[in-house]
């Protein structure tokens, strides 16, 4: 496996979790991973930084079920991975359209094409030993019959159900060509479900991750909850929600930004400590034994000097907290150029800079 120059002196993820294994605190047998509901266990190996990251936006722009390529929306260069990767940045969350993933509906077979838009981006990931997030970016719905479903109706959750088997498998057979370390690929559940309850969502997540097992993934589920994923849900009164995998890995899957209203459309934060002070409540609780960590897979604002702090803030208080295994920040897409959140792999950029502190 060739790794890339900036990390011969870094220790790989597999070996810290080989690591673990030979202390007892996790159970491996070649890249399974210890079950998750078995025992509360982590991802992140004491001592190890927390893995630090971007969001390789683009697939995912535009109307939802438009199709054409540069037109709808943009195919990020496997070079810009490379890029993140060189100045340090191992891990990467790919979010995708779901429609354009399996334009012919439940029952079909993803488009080829666009999916390897997807692998291309990630192995460059997989050949570091990094960590990279496939995630489909249907905000609480399935849009593969050519209209948004919410995943929690009967017919939602069949379209959603077969269209997560789909993913796995395909995404499964790919990290056996590539002889990929089962930690280092994760399959987020859903981008910012926000229309029902946890309650109503906690079934739906169980049933996908018992049909993502059996299609024979055995990497890192992320699985995300409702408010749009915000970590400020949850406390040590209001923890969050278990679910059921009967393999393991999964983590907790949040979005935490930086501005007023934590939307994440690149207005400055008022406050140095906005995402500390949302975060708080998540980190004051226990996890649920089924959960082996938690990942920030959104997270930003702009360069001025306030937002930068709370970001740094923010960073530095989930870098101390062994449970938190990657942050991937928001959002390297040169489609959204104007957005306060775009970002780019330059060192001189001042959040760049944080993120690289935390390694």
């Amino acid at each position: 496996m060739t790794v890339l120059p900036s990390f011969k002196t870094m220790i790989s993820r597999r070996s810290c979790l080989q690591a673990m294994a030979g202390a007892g605190a996790i159970a491996m047998t070649g890249d399974f991973i210890g079950k998750a509901n078995a025992a509360t266990t982590t991802l992140r190996a004491s001592g190890s930084p927390m893995l630090v990251g971007v969001n390789l936006g683009g697939l995912e722009d535009g109307s939802t079920f438009g199709t054409t390529v540069w037109k709808d929306y943009n195919v990020p260069s496997p070079t810009l991975a490379t890029a993140w990767l060189r100045i340090g940045c191992n891990a990467a969350r790919i979010p995708h359209n779901l429609y354009r993933m399996q334009p012919e509906g439940i029952g079909t077979a993803l488009n080829t094409t666009y999916l390897q838009y997807s692998l291309d981006l990630a192995q460059p990931y997989v050949a570091a030993e990094g960590f990279v997030i496939f995630d489909p970016h249907g905000f609480g719905n399935i849009q593969t019959s050519g209209s948004a479903v919410d995943i929690t109706t009967s017919a939602g959750q069949v379209q959603y159900l077969d269209y997560m088997t789909r993913l796995a498998a395909a995404i499964s057979s790919w990290m056996e060509t590539m002889s990929a370390p089962s930690m280092s690929v994760g399959i987020g559940l859903m981008n910012e479900p926000h229309r029902q309850t946890n309650t109503a969502y906690q079934p739906v997540w169980n049933a996908a991750i018992s049909a993502i097992r059996k299609a024979g993934f055995k990497g890192v589920i992320l699985v995300p909850w409702t408010s749009y994923q915000s970590p400020a849900q949850f406390s040590a009164s209001n923890p969050v929600p278990a679910v059921t995998d009967p393999v393991g890995p999964c983590v907790v899957d949040v979005h935490c930004y930086l501005d007023q209203y934590n939307a994440g459309t690149g207005e400055a934060s008022i406050s140095t400590d906005a995402g500390t002070s949302r975060f708080a409540g998540l980190l004051a609780s226990t996890l649920p034994s089924c959960y082996s960590g938690i990942v920030l897979s959104e997270t930003g604002g702009p360069t001025d000097n306030v937002s930068v702090q709370a970001l740094s803030n923010l960073l530095f208080t989930l870098s101390t907290d062994n449970r938190v295994f990657a942050t991937t920040v928001w959002v390297d897409d040169p489609w959204l150029l104007s957005n306060g959140n775009y970002i780019t792999p330059n060192k001189s950029d001042p959040r760049v800079a944080v993120m690289l502190s935390t390694l």
